[in-house]
């Protein structure tokens, strides 16, 4: 895509008044369908000042989360405390610039590895700063590991939105929906090693489809065109051998075995050809799977938490407009008992007065059970 043109395009459509066209709507979710949870056995967590971004929950329950940064947080990162509160985490320092270390601009997804790690991935504003992965023991909010993606990984216009860690290998995928540079891809990053390379780029896999996203009757612009998010949904299966992807305006859940993801030989065409179609997918934001074949979607249009299962067959686990406002993030701990998502409502932040978001307080965290 010419990046020149793209832009010029922008600028001109973006003062144009569109409508959802209903043939361009998603419908790989039929409305009415039943949920497998009523809405009373939605649990909140935590309520919050400001939309959370992501979450990760560890495995004696603390629920860590990121304060969504397209609502401009001044606090980036927390942890749930047993009163229901927050405490910042690691501390205080890492919240804001400081000259002394490294600190967190606009971090957004969080994954608990097998060793107790929080891994935080901090798309840099867009790239406009450095993009980075960094790791804290979760007990003792040590810092244990940091990467920082060089400019031909994650350069400006990048958006580092999402991502996986697989920790029997050492590796760590990110999805770049990549919004300004226009070339989405996956992201394949060896820890061991602390190089990274792009993969699938601008692959039919990572690319948004021209769909119209409609929140809770708000149809979902920016710059005045229709929201369309390339790569950003990610999850790994539990033996690791798989990756489950997908753009956010998408109907199909892609999966792709992540060996051939870690094979460097595999040229552009091999690499493709080994992309195969899980089943149909409505607009998602957050996934994960489990031990049983299962990816759980939050399903942004419908207000609602769904279900992959192994054969790519879709169901709905929950639904509720007020509880699962947009959800986002997603996180399963290791005893699968409760499904975590975080509820961003980003159809009152994108493109709005952010000075109004306290009238749309408190934003939520919640989980619903899965037995």
């Amino acid at each position: 895509m010419n990046k020149t043109v793209s832009f010029a395009a922008l600028a001109l459509l973006a003062g144009c008044a569109f409508s959802p066209n209903p043939a361009k709507r998603n419908t790989a979710l039929p409305a009415g369908t039943a949920p497998i949870r009523s809405a009373g056995a939605i649990e909140v967590v935590v309520e919050l000042p400001a939309p959370p971004g992501n979450l990760a929950v560890a495995a004696d329950g603390t629920v860590f989360f990121t304060f969504h940064p397209e609502a401009a947080p001044r606090e980036h990162l927390a942890r749930v405390l047993p009163d229901g509160g927050y405490a910042l985490f690691p501390d205080a320092g890492w919240q804001g610039e400081r000259e002394d270390g490294p600190f967190f601009v606009t971090p957004l997804a969080l994954r608990i590895d097998a060793r107790g790690w929080l891994w935080v991935l901090d798309h840099g504003d867009y790239g406009s700063e450095p993009a980075s992965l960094t790791a804290f023991d979760t007990a003792t909010g040590e810092l244990r590991h940091r990467f920082v993606f060089p400019d031909d990984v994650a350069g400006s216009g990048s958006m580092l939105n999402d991502f996986v860690v697989d920790s029997a290998r050492d590796v760590i995928y990110v999805a770049d929906p990549s919004p300004f540079e226009f070339d989405p891809a996956l992201i394949v990053y060896d820890i061991a090693t602390q190089t990274a390379r792009r993969v699938l780029e601008n692959h039919t896999s990572v690319l948004a489809v021209d769909q119209h996203v409609v929140v809770q009757g708000r149809f979902m612009k920016a710059f005045g065109l229709p929201l369309q998010i390339d790569v950003d949904s990610i999850a790994l299966s539990a033996d690791g051998e798989q990756l489950y992807y997908g753009p956010l305006a998408g109907a199909v859940l892609y999966r792709v075995p992540t060996a051939a993801l870690r094979d460097p030989a595999l040229d552009d065409d091999a690499l493709a050809a080994q992309v195969v179609e899980h089943g149909p997918k409505p607009i998602t934001d957050g996934i994960v799977a489990d031990s049983a074949g299962n990816v759980y979607l939050t399903a942004i249009e419908a207000d609602a938490l769904a279900i992959s299962n192994a054969a790519g067959e879709l169901s709905v686990l929950a639904r509720d407009p007020e509880l699962l406002a947009w959800p986002d993030g997603l996180s399963l701990p290791p005893d699968e008992a409760y499904l975590y998502a975080t509820c961003s409502e980003l159809h009152h932040v994108i493109g709005e007065d952010l000075d109004a978001l306290g009238g749309f307080a408190p934003f939520r965290i919640v989980r619903v059970p899965l037995r």
